[in-house]
């Protein structure tokens, strides 16, 4: 299984940085998306190579605790 990396950057102004490693084609949208849901709207995005590579078949669980 390949490695999944998130890189979470949370600026002084409240802005949420996210950058996702290790996903093949559009299944990081999927990540995203489940993002999106715990810390706001998407304001902007970049791709980067992985994402024009061929899709791979994803399945994640979160799990959000107060």
């Amino acid at each position: 299984m390949p490695q999944r990396e998130y890189e979470i950057t949370i600026e002084a102004n409240g802005t949420v940085q996210l950058h996702v490693q290790g996903y093949k084609g559009k299944s990081c949208m999927d990540v995203i998306k489940a993002f999106e849901k715990i810390v706001g709207e998407l304001k902007s995005e970049q791709k980067t190579g992985e994402f024009y590579e061929p899709d791979e078949v994803v399945q994640y669980r979160v799990d959000q605790r107060h």
